[in-house]
């Protein structure tokens, strides 16, 4: 079941304009004539960016992507920065699919019948479009356009499009595979997620619960609240990189996910009863010593 809501404080969603949806796909377009700055985008689903009109950027892992109106865009779930390019006329225009596991799973024969490749699937995928490509989304426009839109034409639609781009970069499909395997378990979640500065509405969001059952489940793993436990786990890992690597204080302090020294420090000294400065001289005094 998709989480689609309003957008969250310091977050956007991406895009508003929803055409159709069920519950395994949203298929949704949107067109701006305004110029964007850097901003965060939560994707609540795996999703398929088809630009049609301008650029989409990403920034991603210190790198700078672009994906132009001959490419597709795929994401998994989560949070991303991004802004956008006008094109000529003044415009951007995008077409996102959303869809979530489900379909994967659906699309398990088509996947197994390809070739494989192992490589570790990355967070996100820019491939170009062929001419096949091309046919599909003008295809798939003609079914929104003339309302055949039924739940079980437009997810084939789709699947015939995952079918399409790993018949083209067999190396996809361990990226396709591992959305399918992906988990609803929250420690796998927690686990990759905790240094990012998530509220707790968007950690539920992520996760495809509603906030009263996220917090409740969270408390029955974790016995804890969310934001005890991130807390607790980020200055966990700020100790350790205190006492073993001679990283410089502010530079833990962001590393660990936490937005300015000042709260930092103040968060350290509240949990472990001493300054960050002064843990690091006694862990050094421990080690000349020895």
């Amino acid at each position: 079941m998709f989480i689609f809501g309003q957008n969250i404080i310091g977050v956007k969603t991406f895009p508003k304009e929803k055409i159709l949806k069920d519950d395994k796909l949203m298929f949704a377009k949107w067109k701006t004539n305004i110029v964007s700055t850097k901003q965060l985008i939560l994707m609540q689903e795996n999703a398929f960016v088809i630009v049609t009109k301008g650029k989409k950027i990403i920034f991603h892992d210190e790198k700078i992507l672009e994906v132009n109106n001959n490419q597709i865009l795929l994401l998994k779930k989560g949070v991303y920065t991004m802004t956008e390019y006008l094109a000529e006329d003044g415009f951007f225009e995008a077409i996102v699919i959303y869809f979530n596991k489900a379909l994967i799973r659906q699309a398990n024969l088509l996947l197994n019948s390809i070739h494989q490749t192992h490589w570790l699937p990355p967070e996100m995928l820019i491939l170009d479009k062929n001419r096949i490509m091309d046919s599909f989304v003008t295809q798939y426009f003609s079914y929104i356009k003339e309302n055949e839109n039924t739940r079980a034409l437009l997810e084939l639609k789709v699947v015939e499009l995952i079918y399409l781009i790993i018949k083209r970069n067999p190396n996809s499909k361990d990226f396709f595979n591992s959305i399918g395997q992906q988990s609803s378990d929250l420690s796998d979640l927690m686990e990759k997620v905790y240094k990012e500065n998530y509220t707790i509405d968007q950690l539920a969001r992520l996760s495809n619960r509603s906030l009263s059952v996220f917090k409740r489940e969270f408390n029955s793993i974790f016995g804890s609240s969310p934001a005890r436990w991130i807390r607790t786990r980020r200055l966990s890992d700020a100790r350790v990189l205190l006492s073993h690597t001679d990283k410089s204080i502010s530079e833990i302090a962001f590393a660990c996910g936490f937005n300015t020294l000042s709260q930092f420090d103040k968060s350290f000294r509240k949990h472990f009863h001493k300054t960050p400065s002064s843990m690091r001289t006694e862990t050094t005094d421990q080690i000349d010593k020895t």
